[in-house]
C-alpha cells in the first residue's frame, strides 16, 4: 500500500512493473513511512487516506480512523431512506471526519444534514472532506458539546434523523487496546467513561427533543451493550421501540429508537 501510494499504481502494478528502479526520492519517501509504520503508525494515517462506503476520506491524527462497521449504521439510514419523502433533515453527532454526514449527503442527494464536533480539527478535517465531494453547500459543521450548538443559536432544529457514532469504550479498556489505536488515535473519540455508555445516557436525554415525531435516532454501539443502551433509550419513555442490529460477526452494533408519538414535538423560532 505504501509503495503504491508513493509511486502512484494500482496494487497489481508492483508485481506487472517488480523490475523497475526506484529513484533516489521514491526510495527515500518509502523508507521514511516505513520507519513510520515500524513505529506503529497506523498505514491510514500515514497515507492520509481511508476508504468508507465507497468513498475516499482524508484522515490525519486529529480524527479516528473510521471502520468497516460504522458503514452498516449509514446503510440502515440509507435503507430507511427510501421509504420516506424527500428532502429529509438529518443531524450527525460527534462527526468526526465526516464519514457519516458526508456519505449521506454524497448518496442522498436532496438531504440536509448538520454535523456537531466538540473539537475543532476535527471539524477541519470533516468540511474538508465535504469539499472534496462537494456538498459542502447541504452539510452545516457547528463546534460544541452534542446537541448545545443547536440551542446556542436560539433555533431549536426539527431533524427526520440523528445519527451518531459515540465514544463507547470503557476507560479501563483504553489501556489495553492495541498500540495503534492506543497511542496514535484520539482518546476523546473513543473514551465513554468508567462503563463506555456516558454519551447513550446523555443524547438518549436530549436526542427527542430535536426529532420530528416519526423520526428516529440511529447510533454505533459496543459489542455488549445492545441491551443497556435499549435500556436507557427506552426508560425515557420518549421513545416508543428500540430495534438492535448485529454486524457480520453477529455482535451487538446498531441501535435504533423511534420517537414515541404524543411527546413534546421540536420546534422552531
Amino acid at each position: 500500500m505504501l509503495l503504491s501510494h508513493i509511486l502512484g499504481w494500482e496494487r497489481h502494478q508492483l508485481y506487472l512493473r517488480g523490475d523497475e528502479l526506484l529513484s533516489a526520492g521514491q526510495l527515500n519517501a518509502f523508507e521514511s513511512m516505513l520507519q513510520r509504520r515500524l513505529k506503529g503508525e497506523p498505514v491510514q494515517y500515514i497515507l492520509e487516506t481511508k476508504e468508507f462506503m465507497g468513498l475516499s476520506f482524508k484522515v490525519d491524527r486529529r480524527v479516528l480512523i473510521p471502520r468497516w462497521e460504522t458503514e452498516l449504521l449509514v446503510e440502515y439510514v440509507l435503507s430507511a431512506a427510501e421509504k420516506r419523502e424527500e428532502p429529509l433533515s438529518i443531524l450527525d453527532l460527534g462527526t468526526g471526519s465526516g464519514v457519516l454526514a458526508v456519505s449521506l449527503a454524497v448518496y442522498l442527494p436532496k438531504a440536509e444534514l448538520t454535523a456537531i464536533d466538540i473539537r475543532e480539527e476535527a471539524l477541519q478535517v470533516a468540511a474538508e472532506n465535504a469539499k472534496n465531494y462537494n456538498v459542502s453547500d447541504r452539510v452545516a459543521f457547528l463546534s460544541g458539546d452534542l446537541f448545545t450548538p443547536l440551542d446556542g443559536t436560539g433555533v431549536h432544529a426539527c431533524f427526520d434523523i440523528i445519527v451518531s457514532n459515540p465514544p463507547y469504550i470503557p476507560t479501563e479498556e483504553i489501556q489495553g487496546l492495541m498500540p495503534e489505536v492506543r497511542e496514535y488515535e484520539p482518546v476523546s473519540a473513543l473514551d465513554g467513561g468508567r462503563d463506555g455508555l456516558d454519551f447513550y445516557r446523555r443524547i438518549a436525554q436530549q436526542a427527542w427533543k430535536y426529532l420530528k415525531e416519526d423520526g428516529f435516532i440511529a447510533l454505533e454501539i459496543g459489542y455488549n451493550q445492545g441491551m443497556s443502551v435499549q435500556k436507557l433509550f427506552l426508560e425515557t419513555e420518549a421513545y416508543k421501540r428500540g430495534e438492535i442490529h448485529k454486524d457480520l460477526a453477529g455482535r451487538d452494533r446498531l441501535a435504533v429508537f423511534h420517537k414515541r408519538q404524543g411527546v413534546e414535538r421540536c420546534w422552531k423560532n
